[in-house]
């Protein structure tokens, strides 16, 4: 019997979210491709909290609401990172938990703020 992995492919960003980052009308939009499929996201004006200890976002809530409207097949997590020190990425999982997928071509005015680049690209795994 075969098992579903509990996570699907994933991609780890490299830059640190764990502070407040303002997002204004100069950074926000997030361009990714899926398979080859582009989607753009248009993240809200404002200042969004991420912290660590608690392991919430505000900033991965707002990408997860701007993306609700597009049925992109993945999902926006908190990751965290440590090197020297602690801090938080976001990381994009694909919601097909069984076939690996292409994540890429991260760009778009917030992509410096959110994600910058692959850190970690994860197959499936349980």
């Amino acid at each position: 019997m075969d098992t579903i992995a509990t996570y699907g492919q994933q991609v780890w960003g490299s830059v640190d979210i764990n502070k407040q980052v303002t997002i204004t009308s100069s950074n926000n939009t997030f361009t990714f491709s899926v398979d080859g499929t582009p989607y753009t996201i248009t993240l809200p004006t404002g200042t969004y909290n991420t912290i660590r200890e608690k392991h919430e976002s505000d900033l991965v809530q707002a990408i997860t609401t701007a993306a609700s409207s597009l049925s992109v097949p993945v999902q926006f997590k908190l990751g965290g990172m440590h090197y020297d020190q602690k801090y938080n990425v976001l990381i994009i999982e694909h919601t097909d938990k069984e076939d690996e997928h292409v994540l890429d071509n991260f760009t778009g005015s917030a992509n410096d703020t959110l994600f910058g680049t692959i850190k970690f690209n994860l197959s499936p795994r349980d």
